[in-house]
């Protein structure tokens, strides 16, 4: 017997009743309505967020920035009105706490009393960050938690934005106020570089003249103490010298008086002299001397005589010089006894001056060493001045110079600073579309799964009586992998045409629904024949452990490792890949790695039947031949 008349007889074995063509048509749509329904269902929920009623609290009493009053939370909160987004509904903190706890709303959110305050608090000393409290109840749906969260994070990121902006032209204002500021400690910098060089200069020279200055007051002070010194003794020697002065006058008056009395007496001895020498001559001549003896007696007298008057003479000039001498001495004398009479005041004074040229030494060495100290200091300060000056110049190179425009264009930049571009080389229209490729494989599993309760894996008859069970198998695969791929053509004329799903390739993609059709027709018979209604069972568990392993919702990758390494070998994964290349517009290389596994399985499902259907023929039982209940 050939394959057709085989599948023929199963179809006509299937509608041979009511009850089988209504069972038949029953299973049939299985695939339809558990696919179409399921994505008509959540063909695009995020359109109709604003059916998610949500509780909106506005505490917030504002605050005042740079003189002016505004309430970030009035401003949030009218814009979430605004927007729609949500089923926003403005309530009090209690009624929005039993609303979320009750069930009249998914999900609250609070904006507190301090919130302006706290955003606006980064520009005082005590910053704070503000709070958005969010209200959710997972009895009232998990994915309304999930769904406040992102409401409540696309709220701050507005918020932050804004702030952002304003606390980012606030600081850039500052920035150009503190340019402006640089600029004249630049020039205020420049000046007193000059001046600190100048000061440096002078400084110099001070210290060069105070070192010259002490070392004079240093010698000043030696002399000085020298002269103290001696001038500690002047009082008694004045005193002596007008004593000694007072004396040598007075003798000298006394030798005056005395020479002048010499002088009288020497007149007298040469007058005497001369006398005695006429005398004498007259002597000799009357004695009859000879007259030579007689002159030289005469020249010795005359000798005698001129002594004696050069006596008188010199004498009467010694008397006149004693004389001047006595004057002199006088008028030593006087002055001794008025140096006597100064020297203590001029030893006092001299004292004085000592102990000043002492303390005049000290303060000159004192001032020297300042002035050295202010040298060093002044040439500092040059030098600080001049890098002073040098960094402020870089400094204000460094801050660019901008106006309003600039600045509230840097300021929007700052506070929003990165935009995302999706650059995406395949993309699904919508929620529906994106979980489409996972409940369309799903489906049609779940279809085969549905028709091998009413379809019969292997004709026990062909069985029995042809003992080919090639043929047989093939007739029995291919039974339920035609109605598998009618229940495909059907749900991709659903998806397309009443759910409006775009499909990049449709004929590849109808194409390849069937393919994985009858791939699964092929996976449960094999699980029919080796194990019988075991193996229909399993064929129930295998389509539970795909769910979990298809990826279809979250990546397989976030699957845990084992089920992670079954996501690779199990059929309903390459299934779901596949329909999303093709329906999304992927890569055909895609779409052949997707077939091969498929392939595969194809095979190696039907060769497993194949031995199933040879050791049924072998071993088949006569109770195996008893009439089915929906005919034979």
């Amino acid at each position: 017997m050939k394959i057709s008349p085989l599948i023929r007889a199963e179809f006509a074995r299937l509608t041979s009743s009511r009850i089988g063509i209504a069972s038949l048509i029953a299973l049939m749509t299985v695939p339809l309505v558990y696919g179409g329904l399921y994505l008509w269902g959540n063909q695009d929920p995020y359109s109709s967020l604003d059916k998610v009623p949500a509780a909106l609290v506005v505490q917030d009493t504002g605050t005042t920035v740079d003189g002016t009053r505004t309430n970030y939370g009035e401003k949030a909160a009218k814009s979430l009105l605004t927007d729609e987004k949500f089923g926003w509904v403005e309530v009090t903190a209690a009624q929005a706490a039993a609303g979320v706890k009750n069930g009249t709303y998914d999900f609250g959110i609070t904006f507190p009393s301090d919130f302006s305050a706290r955003l606006s608090s980064a520009s005082g000393d005590s910053p704070r960050s503000a709070q958005l409290k969010v209200t959710t109840d997972d009895t009232n749906s998990y994915l309304s938690t999930t769904i406040a969260k992102q409401a409540a994070e696309a709220v701050r990121v507005e918020i932050a934005k804004e702030v952002g902006a304003e606390a980012s032209l606030t600081l850039l204002a500052a920035v150009g106020d503190l340019r402006d500021g640089l600029v004249k400690a630049d020039d205020g910098a420049s000046t007193l570089a000059d001046g600190a060089a100048s000061a440096a200069t002078g400084a110099a020279s001070l210290s060069s003249g105070s070192s010259t200055l002490a070392s004079g007051a240093a010698s000043l002070s030696s002399g000085i103490s020298r002269l103290d010194a001696k001038a500690s003794s002047l009082p008694s020697s004045a005193t002596q010298l007008s004593s000694g002065a007072s004396s040598v006058a007075s003798g000298a008056a006394a030798a005056s008086s005395g020479s002048a009395t010499l002088a009288g007496k020497a007149t007298q001895v040469a007058t005497l002299a001369a006398g005695t020498r006429s005398q004498v001559a007259a002597e000799l001549a009357d004695a009859g001397v000879d007259p030579a003896v007689a002159a030289t007696v005469d020249a010795q007298l005359a000798g005698v005589s001129g002594a004696t008057a050069q006596v008188g003479a010199g004498t009467s000039s010694l008397s006149t010089s004693l004389g001047t001498l006595a004057a002199g001495a006088a008028q030593v004398s006087a002055g001794a006894a008025t140096l006597k009479a100064s020297a203590p005041a001029l030893s006092s004074a001299v004292h004085s001056a000592a102990t000043g040229a002492t303390s005049l030494s000290s303060g000159a060495g004192e001032l020297a060493s300042g002035a050295s100290a202010l040298g060093s200091g002044t040439a500092e300060l040059a030098s600080g001045s001049a890098t002073l000056e040098s960094s402020l110049s870089d400094a204000v190179a460094k801050v660019p110079v901008t106006t309003a425009a600039d600045r509230q264009a840097t300021a929007d930049l700052i506070a929003n600073p990165l935009a995302v571009k999706q650059s995406a080389i395949t993309q699904a229209a919508n929620y529906g579309a994106g979980l489409a490729p996972f409940f369309l494989a799903l489906a049609s599993w779940i279809g085969i799964y549905a028709l091998f309760l009413l379809v019969r894996p292997l004709s026990r008859r062909a069985l029995t009586a042809v003992r080919r069970p090639i043929r047989t198998t093939l007739a029995g695969w291919l039974t339920p992998a035609m109605l598998g791929v009618v229940q495909m053509v059907g749900l991709f004329a659903l998806v397309t045409l009443a759910l409006h799903l775009p499909v990049a390739n449709p004929v590849g993609l109808v194409a390849f629904m069937a393919f994985v059709a009858m791939t699964f027709a092929a996976i449960v018979l094999a699980l029919n024949v080796l194990l019988g209604s075991v193996g229909q069972f399993l064929a129930l568990v295998f389509m539970v452990v795909q769910l979990v392993t298809a990826g279809g919702t979250f990546p397989w990758q976030t699957l845990p490792g084992p089920l992670a390494a079954l996501h690779q070998a199990l059929p309903m994964s390459h299934a779901v890949d596949g329909i999303r290349q093709l329906m999304y517009g992927g890569l055909s290389a895609s779409v052949w790695s997707s077939i091969l596994p498929l392939v595969l399985w194809l095979v190696g499902s039907l060769v497993v039947s194949v031995l199933g259907a040879m050791r049924q023929g072998r071993f088949r039982i006569l109770r195996e031949l008893r009439q089915s209940p929906i005919g034979a």
